[in-house]
């Protein structure tokens, strides 16, 4: 049986949006020390626009649980969405030596919203070098084929 944050996230990913955030506002009363709360929270204010405060709820997730990969992971999209380019690139490097350090790196998506960064940035030669080794991993990936498609 899922906990109320597990709902709460499932209820976001899902597309249920305001039973996310009425679960949400439940949830900070009651488990205000809870990462995957404030993680939620990032993700709301992202969907309404407010990318400034989805990073505030991020820094506090990230306080809470320094190795929360998926905090970083989204921390670095956002950053990348307010053209804070070398700072997303800090959030998804320390994403990835995370996931290293727990032996469990194997999330080339990662490795494509690098990518990602760095086409936005004006340098096709990182984002290619990083592509390439995609490549390597999933040779068939949609995402990756829409990157090469930028580089042309």
């Amino acid at each position: 049986m899922m906990n109320l944050v597990e709902q709460a996230i499932n209820d976001f990913f899902e597309g249920e949006y305001e039973k996310a955030e009425k679960k949400l506002r439940e949830l900070m009363k009651s488990r205000k020390n809870d990462p995957w709360v404030w993680f939620l929270k990032g993700l709301i204010n992202r969907k309404k626009g407010d990318n400034l405060e989805a990073l505030d709820a991020l820094e506090t997730a990230i306080k809470l649980r320094k190795d929360f990969v998926e905090a970083w992971v989204l921390r670095g999209i956002i950053l990348r969405d307010l053209k804070r380019f070398k700072d997303a690139l800090i959030a998804f490097d320390t994403a990835i030596e995370i996931q290293i350090s727990n032996d469990d790196y194997n999330d080339y998506e990662l490795m494509l919203e690098k990518a990602k960064t760095y086409i936005e940035m004006g340098d096709k030669n990182k984002a290619r070098r990083i592509i390439d080794m995609v490549k390597e991993i999933n040779p068939e990936d949609d995402e990756l084929k829409d990157l090469e498609a930028k580089l042309s």
